[in-house]
């Protein structure tokens, strides 16, 4: 593999290894209102993303692509919390961040990895 693939699924794995510890800190740890309180949530929040875990964790582009269809959920509940839950913002903004962050990674993964095969 080439640096730059190499360089885009480490980025993406680091973005979903950040969004699988941001649910439960979110959920669980954070106080009310910043957070739920609640770990039956948190679990329920951690356990789609840990599906695709060991793809992603070696750069399977199959993986990552599932993952980013994931993604798009918790992309989806960060804007919903960010508009409409002042107290949950800054999480709901770091949720949107890793989001874009590893769909993008996964897009330059695409397409470094494409152009190696062909």
């Amino acid at each position: 593999m080439k640096r730059a693939t190499v360089r885009w699924a480490q980025v993406a794995r680091w973005c979903w290894l950040a969004l699988i510890l941001l649910q439960p800190a979110w959920f669980a740890l954070l106080p009310v209102p910043a957070g739920a309180g609640n770990w039956a949530l948190a679990a329920a929040a951690t356990v789609p993303l840990l599906l695709p875990l060991g793809g992603v964790w070696r750069g399977s582009l199959r993986a990552i692509t599932w993952a980013g269809y994931i993604a798009m959920l918790y992309l989806v509940i960060g804007v919903m919390e960010a508009w409409a839950n002042p107290p949950q913002r800054l999480p709901a903004l770091l949720q949107i961040s890793l989001v874009v962050v590893f769909v993008g990674s996964a897009l330059g993964y695409s397409g470094t990895s494409r152009k190696n095969s062909a």
